[in-house]
């Protein structure tokens, strides 16, 4: 593929090619003899080229297994393991592999579209036709309709309810606060007559707690279930007692 990542080192593109480029300059066949002849030759070319470990580490690989083969060549008496045999039949395969298809390479550019082998076929005009089958009469056509009718969902209708305004604690505290230093004295009960819901009766005892809690107001209740009467502490406002 034209995307595929490629070393290069060089004029050449991943170890193959020039092994046995090597090779075929010194007019050898490719095998073990050839590739410990060439083993110089590639690590001596490989030296005068400055890459990244990164990019030579295929280059590197295929140097080791040269340098395997070499010693073999050198010292007869050596006894390689099996993954070793495996590592140099590998690489000699490959490099086999490798010669067929370059050599093949230039035909195959010769003959790349000089034939063409698949033809296109010309659009054919095809008109559709309904045809009735037998078994769809008036009846069955009612009854398919009807049943499709029967298999739709229902909406549901959901119950509607009407979300009532509750008044937040902050504005009960401000209005509170802002009628009680007008009022001079305000009853609660005359504080809350407005509000219908319960609701906003709790939360506008709370702001009453919390305005006595900051020390803005004071309160007084004369008796259990009384009216509680309530008082602005702020400078300047007279006091009733």
């Amino acid at each position: 593929m034209e995307n595929d990542f490629k070393v290069k080192v060089g004029e050449y593109e991943g170890p193959l090619p020039l092994i046995l480029d090597l090779i075929e300059k010194r007019k050898l066949h490719v095998s073990e003899v050839a590739l410990a002849q060439v083993t110089d030759d590639y690590v001596e070319y490989l030296k005068r080229f400055d890459s990244t470990m990164s990019a030579m580490a295929d280059f590197i690989l295929v140097a080791a297994t040269l340098m395997l083969i070499k010693s073999v060549a050198l010292l007869p008496t050596l006894q390689l393991n099996e993954e070793e045999k495996a590592s140099v039949e590998e690489l000699e395969r490959r490099l086999k592999m490798y010669q067929i298809i370059r050599d093949a390479v230039p035909r195959l550019n010769e003959a790349w579209g000089a034939q063409t082998i698949f033809f296109r076929q010309e659009a054919k005009n095809v008109e559709p036709v309904f045809t009735v089958t037998p078994e769809i009469s008036l009846s069955n056509l009612a009854q398919a309709i009807k049943s499709l009718l029967q298999a739709l969902p229902v909406p549901e209708k959901l119950a509607q309810v009407v979300v009532k305004k509750v008044i937040s604690l902050e504005e009960v505290i401000t209005d509170l606060a802002s009628r009680a230093e007008r009022a001079l004295n305000l009853s609660f009960r005359d504080f809350v007559k407005d509000k219908k819901e319960k609701v906003n009766v709790i939360v506008s005892f709370l702001g009453m707690l919390e305005l006595v809690r900051r020390g803005l107001l004071e309160v007084r209740q004369e008796a259990h279930f009384r009216d509680i009467r309530m008082e602005s502490t702020q400078a300047g406002v007279p006091r009733y007692d």
